[in-house]
């Protein structure tokens, strides 16, 4: 097992609002069970759906700013700013409208089915 490795060693998955590199977690660069780590970069003036996790999730802002809502509450979120959004928490990320949004996230074991998302009204 390779337990040193770069940023760009690691698969990119790409979506219309942003793209996703897992480091370490379930068949992830490394396989892990109980650890989830990677980063997300969110393009231009773009959001994703509210959501929740079954376990807690840790966030930190690498590069841009943006909007985070936790709950019934929306926060500024800019580069070097920590994120905690605690288990079964709703929230949705936007990024700012002229640039990116990069972060990097950590959360521990998820359980099958780990994301449910909400449709915006």
């Amino acid at each position: 097992m390779k337990n040193v490795f770069n940023e760009e060693e690691m698969d990119k998955k790409s979506f219309e609002n942003r793209w996703v590199k897992f480091a370490f977690g379930p068949n992830r660069f490394i396989d892990t069970e109980n650890l989830n780590i990677g980063i997300v970069e969110f393009y231009e003036n773009k959001d994703i759906k509210s959501h929740s996790h079954n376990v807690e999730e840790a966030m930190y802002i690498l590069a841009g700013k943006g909007k985070i809502k936790i709950g019934n509450y929306v926060y500024i979120i800019k580069e070097k700013d920590f994120v905690y959004i605690p288990k079964n928490e709703d929230h949705s990320v936007i990024s700012d409208i002229n640039r990116r949004l990069k972060i990097l996230f950590v959360f521990g074991k998820v359980a099958l089915a780990p994301v449910t998302e909400r449709v915006r009204s």
